[in-house]
């Protein structure tokens, strides 16, 4: 190999205090593992460490050795991050594992680095630091199964119930969790993945069929069907990365109510919980005290009075002495969890639609007023062919979309064509929030 004296001819004052800058030595290279298309993908590596790159190493002088080979990785965003590598250019897997997952995440896909590689030519515990050039490379992480982007629940008598899901990436929160109802003793469950068609069964289930177990491992080859046991709610929580599921029978109510001076202490206002956990939410316009109890019928066992706070959030007590004190007079989101024993309220001082079939657009609201005797907002606006939703407080952070006699919590737009309308808000709770919209 070519002597590299030409170039460097300071070896015999190596660096030995503070790291000097990086010196360039001919024939002293990295390069790429592959060509521009090749993708080191980490999922087929079954080796502790894996082939990054090539090193070429000119012929040093005699003594002198090459170590603390290292590799700096950049990534799309410029953030930088050091691994130990060695002459055979391999770094270990698990590092670059973690490197590709930090800058981009889990999903197994080619994810782009420019690489920077630095060695050291040491002798006698003495070192030149060696720029050994960069070049650009395409990393897969590994991931232990493919994970598709939605999963259904399917039981009993050809129910199906979509699972729900966080926005991040499926890779990176692999949890799905779905709430249902069965109405028979002993309903037969598998799962499905949205990918599934006629050639391809994305089927999964328990390895025995027959199962009764509440959790377990999720398997695609040979997939068993689960057995709920009663008829009941449940809710179900599945793991892709780790293809296990978890079933949990609930036995919360779906709604509890509230009592007071806006219903003269006789008819009740429901509050739904729509995730059988013990949490449940409702709105109504309060004027007085009031408190919240399991049953709408007129029976008082069991109702749910205040322990502790004031008007706008405290602490339950069951079967107490004391209701709620009362709040300003107005509407309010009403929140109650009977696994905490809390409430609290948020006031609603304003109702809008909003979106392009509005003359505000998506920016400004078409303000509603709310209408006592008639226990709705209304509003009488021209609108355009497009779409709008209900949003409270001018935000996002409580709103309504979807079908007009169902109108759901961060529900879809609500298509309308051009014309004059009356429309009426009816709020109570999911399930029961509705709309009506009248043409003039």
């Amino acid at each position: 190999m070519a002597s590299c004296s030409d170039d460097y001819t300071d070896w015999a004052n190596p660096q030995s205090s503070a790291q000097e800058p990086a010196i360039t030595i001919p024939g002293f290279s990295s390069s790429y593992v592959g060509d521009a298309s090749y993708v080191v993908d980490l999922s087929a590596s079954e080796s502790d460490s894996v082939k990054l790159f090539s090193l070429a190493v000119p012929a040093l002088p005699e003594g002198y050795s090459v170590e603390n080979v290292r590799a700096e990785l950049l990534d799309g965003n410029q953030s930088k991050q050091v691994l130990n590598g060695d002459v055979n250019g391999r770094v270990a897997t698990a590092e670059l594992q973690d490197a590709v997952v930090t800058s981009y995440g889990k999903r197994p896909t080619a994810r782009p680095f420019t690489v920077h590689i630095y060695a050291n030519a040491t002798k006698n515990g003495e070192a030149v630091f060696v720029d050994a050039r960069s070049f650009e490379a395409k990393v897969s992480p590994s991931a232990p199964y493919r994970i598709d982007d939605g999963y259904y629940f399917q039981y009993g008598d050809n129910n199906t119930a979509e699972f729900t899901h966080s926005s991040a990436d499926v890779y990176d929160d692999p949890v799905f969790t779905v709430t249902v109802k069965t109405t028979e003793d002993n309903a037969t469950w598998q799962i499905v993945s949205n990918a599934a068609t006629n050639d391809v069964g994305l089927y999964f289930g328990p390895e025995k069929d027959g199962s009764t177990e509440l959790s377990g491992k999720l398997v695609s080859e040979n997939a068993g069907k689960g057995v709920l046991g009663k008829a009941g709610h449940y809710r179900i929580t599945i793991n892709m990365w780790e293809r296990t599921y978890a079933i949990e029978a609930l036995n919360f109510a779906p709604y509890i109510y509230e009592i007071g001076n806006n219903t003269s202490w006789s008819s009740t206002i429901p509050l739904a919980g729509v995730n059988y956990d013990g949490t449940y939410r409702g709105f109504a316009y309060l004027n007085g005290e009031f408190k919240f109890k399991p049953n709408p019928a007129d029976n008082w066992t069991g109702d749910w009075e205040k322990a502790s706070g004031d008007a706008y959030s405290g602490t339950l007590t069951e079967n107490g002495s004391s209701n709620i004190d009362a709040p300003e007079t107005g509407f309010y989101m009403m929140d109650v969890n009977i696994v905490s024993m809390t409430y609290n309220l948020t006031r609603i001082n304003t109702i809008g639609l909003i979106g392009d079939a509005t003359s505000g657009g998506w920016d400004t609201d078409t303000e509603m007023t709310y209408d006592v005797s008639e226990g709705c907002w209304t509003v009488t606006t021209s609108l355009v062919d497009g779409k709008f939703k209900f949003r409270a407080n001018k935000g996002w952070d409580i709103n309504w979309g979807g079908s007009t006699d169902n109108l759901t919590s961060g529900g879809s737009d609500i298509s309308v064509s051009a014309g004059n309308y009356t429309i009426k808000l009816y709020l109570s709770c999911e399930g029961m929030n509705h709309c009506t919209m009248t043409k003039n």
